[in-house]
């Protein structure tokens, strides 16, 4: 029986033994994590990662060099990026410049020929083709501009300026914008507010939203423009503002043709055009500068649209002060 004595007690010094090596490799694995957790964070704070002699030949010795020469080339990645965007706005900036006294040119030039044919008889053929004219003209003047307040938004050299001021007056000013071309159209253009946005006078009250009056308004009448673009003659075109606890919503709701679910996503991307719609008047730039401007203020923009039902396009605004502030001199 004197064996059995000892192979319990073996068996029981093994299970010791083991017990401990697995509670030794467990706390290692633990210190392990946290180590790696804690070189993580510092390469994300733009820091050293922690490394001794001790450490430099070990696993986390190696993980943590992987880890800097990644952040350096992620690093030289976003200045060899940021100098390109540079370089870009650069370009079209000189452009918009070397253009803008020619198209100007052009224009007074257009105005002199058009008063002085006057109520002179002319060709059917000659007066549309100075229509044509002054409409390229405009849209020509339009693209540069375009260009290059997206330039400014995708290099970050833009004033985003967030003050608590009134939304309805920054709205109001954009819907200005849109009536005559509805009021061409025959498109009814019309204003509802939620529950929150209480009347006084018959008009909405002051609704007092962090946002930047300025670039807020060119986001919202880009959609106002895209809904008067899209619906049809007779149609309607509906801008809604609600204020929720964390956003406040500026829908833009229309009764045209609708997009289809496999474009929504595109929509918001530079230059991109529906294929149905190319015969229509656009770059495609409104939609992604409005999105551009939304998230620049800590917002977003999104649409709900089925094919032949109209759509929905919705700008969020935080309620409270967030986004980035740039105070670059343009």
């Amino acid at each position: 029986m004197a064996w059995l004595a000892v192979a319990a007690v073996c068996m029981t010094l093994a299970a010791v033994v083991l017990a401990w090596k697995y509670r030794k490799l467990k706390m290692d694995v633990y210190e392990f994590a946290d180590q790696v957790e804690q070189n993580l964070d510092a390469v994300i704070r733009g820091e050293k990662t922690e490394m001794n002699r001790e450490t430099e030949d070990s696993l986390l010795g190696k993980i943590s060099e992987k880890l800097e020469r990644a952040d350096h080339i992620l690093e030289r990645r976003a200045r060899e990026n940021q100098e390109e965007k540079r370089q870009i706005q650069e370009l079209i900036s000189d452009i918009s410049h070397q253009t803008k006294t020619p198209l100007a040119n052009q224009k007074i030039y257009l105005e002199i020929l058009r008063s002085k044919i006057g109520n002179k008889i002319i060709s059917k053929e000659i007066d549309t083709s100075l229509e044509c004219l002054e409409h390229q003209t405009v849209r020509l003047e339009f693209l540069f501009d375009s260009m290059v307040k997206m330039s400014r938004l995708e290099t970050g050299i833009i004033q985003i300026r967030k003050e608590k001021e009134d939304l309805m007056e920054t709205v109001g000013k954009a819907v200005s914008g849109v009536v005559p071309a509805a009021e061409k159209k025959g498109i009814v253009l019309a204003v509802e507010t939620g529950s929150e946005v209480r009347l006084r006078g018959g008009g909405p009250e002051e609704l007092l939203v962090p946002h930047d009056g300025r670039w807020t308004e060119e986001a919202v009448y880009n959609l106002l423009d895209n809904a008067v673009k899209y619906t049809e003659p007779g149609g309607k075109v509906t801008l809604a503002i609600c204020q929720r606890e964390i956003f406040t919503e500026i829908h833009v709701r229309d009764t045209g043709r609708g997009i289809p679910l496999e474009h929504q996503a595109q929509i918001f991307t530079r230059f991109y055009r529906e294929p149905e719609v190319h015969d229509r008047e656009g770059l495609g730039i409104g939609l992604y500068l409005t999105r551009k401007i939304a998230e620049l203020q800590g917002g977003y923009v999104e649409v709900h649209s089925e094919p032949g039902k109209g759509a929905d396009f919705c700008i969020y605004l935080p309620n409270q002060k967030s986004g980035r502030q740039i105070f670059t001199v343009l």
